[in-house]
């Protein structure tokens, strides 16, 4: 019976060192942006070893609330980025072992060149619950939820761009220009030009009748006639019999239609 104890008491610790395990996981395997398998289930003691078969992957420590962001409380574990070339013979490998297997964890590919592989849904947990609330497939989809959240902006930035740029442009610049050229151009034609073209214009009626007789147009366009001997001699208002300067030639026209007339009469005789 001693025999037996004694024996089950050394067994029992052979058992626990059994049970301990090395789970590989390969990252980026065929080139894909994935992690296979990627849920395990874990003990504590068990170590899970990452193989980096492609590319540049790395294995960041997230939350289920944050799937791809390392998680800060506490501070996530971080492989760094792990580079393999494409005729690489070794492949780098990364562990560490599980100390606390009731708590699931959350896994992620930090790199985002030229795409965001966690966008794209690559991420890996350990022991999370299949067919609850924080599942694998929920914590990917969360991920794959970023790229869209991600895109959102940039699309609805070009929207308002478009409608609150070039919309109020046209209306704002446009319009007001028209409608602030056509006020000058009624404002500024009728004003302008009636005023400009009403300097000429008011002369005339004002002054009409004292040079109607003349043939100058300069005393037309003084309403006083200040730069016309005709005009200062007829708004001057003075009494003075001496003949204007153009008497001569109303004599001339006379004496010349006179001698016509006589003519006409001698020929009709």
């Amino acid at each position: 019976m001693r025999f037996s104890l004694a024996v089950a008491a050394i067994a029992a610790p052979v058992l626990s060192v059994v049970a301990q395990q090395n789970i590989l996981v390969t990252v980026g395997a065929n080139a894909l942006l994935a992690f296979n398998p990627p849920n395990i289930t874990a003990n504590n003691g068990d170590t899970v070893t990452f193989q980096f078969q492609s590319k540049n992957h790395s294995v960041t420590q997230s939350t289920f609330a944050d799937p791809c962001s390392i998680a800060t409380a506490p501070q996530g574990i971080d492989s760094g980025f792990q580079l393999v070339a494409a005729n690489a013979t070794e492949l780098p490998e990364w562990s560490f072992t599980i100390t606390n297997a009731s708590a699931p964890l959350w896994f992620f590919c930090a790199q985002t060149v030229p795409a965001n592989h966690c966008h794209a849904g690559m991420v890996f947990s350990v022991n999370a619950k299949e067919g609850t609330a924080k599942s694998f497939e929920a914590y990917q989809a969360s991920a794959k939820a970023l790229a869209n959240s991600a895109a959102a902006p940039s699309a609805g930035g070009a929207a308002p761009a478009a409608s609150g740029g070039a919309a109020p442009a046209a209306s704002g610049g446009a319009a007001p220009a028209a409608s602030g050229g056509a006020p000058a151009a009624s404002g500024g034609a009728s004003p302008v030009a009636a005023s400009g073209g009403a300097g000429a214009a008011p002369a005339p009626s004002g002054g009409a009748s004292p040079v109607a007789g003349a043939s100058g147009a300069p005393v037309v366009s003084g309403p006083s006639g200040s730069d016309s001997a005709v005009g200062a001699a007829a708004t001057g208002g003075s009494n003075s019999t001496a003949a204007p300067p153009n008497a001569a030639g109303r004599v001339t026209s006379s004496a010349v239609s006179m001698l016509a007339a006589v003519g006409l009469a001698a020929m009709l005789l």
